[in-house]
């Protein structure tokens, strides 16, 4: 009787670890099946955003979370366990992005093919660029201003010179004139003329 009770009791608990085991991989299942609904949700918002760098992420995160999926229902139908058919819509939906044609149009986008991508860049380097000539350009316009004043200025120098020299040689031209008619008129009255 007691070896009965033992033998029970042990089919018992053997029949609780299976139960067990059974709950576990049903909650695997389901754990996986919401990961990848989520995971769709986060593709779709990025593919909505335009973001490639935002694409890429989630469709790697979907791509996990779908692998995922997949590994924890073979092990939760070897199990005995039902696939459920909304949890397949998910897999389904999944797989969609994952295909060829959406991988190559991340693939494109990420290398700068789109014109989204090379368009901003393209822009950022236009701005920049007119932003770098516009400094050059301002810096000429100030230097060529700046030359041009100090060229005028010694210009303006110069002719100051000249005419103070012009002026000096008048003076002195007068000044030599005027002992010149001095020392003839004094010549002149010594001699008597």
């Amino acid at each position: 009787m007691a070896f009965l009770a033992i033998v029970l009791s042990a089919n018992s608990c053997k029949k609780n670890e299976a139960s067990e085991t059974k709950i576990d991989f049903t909650q695997s299942y389901e754990d996986a099946a919401l990961t990848l609904s989520n995971a769709q949700k986060k593709y779709d918002q990025a593919v909505a955003s335009n973001d490639p760098v935002r694409i890429e992420a989630a469709k790697q995160e979907l791509q996990a979370a779908q692998t995922k999926y997949v590994e924890s229902k073979k092990v939760y139908v070897a199990q005995g366990g039902t696939v459920k058919a909304e949890y397949e819509n998910y897999s389904s939906t999944a797989t969609q992005p994952l295909g060829t044609q959406a991988s190559n149009t991340v693939k494109n986008i990420v290398r700068g093919k789109d014109s989204l991508i090379t368009g901003k860049v393209s822009a950022a380097v236009e701005n920049r660029a007119n932003a770098v000539q516009k400094q050059v350009n301002d810096e000429k316009t100030r230097i060529t201003q700046e030359t041009k004043k100090k060229v005028a200025d010694v210009k303006a120098s110069a002719d100051k010179t000249k005419e103070d020299f012009k002026k000096s040689a008048e003076e002195t031209k007068k000044s030599a004139n005027e002992e010149i008619n001095k020392a003839k008129q004094s010549l002149n009255s010594l001699l008597g003329k």
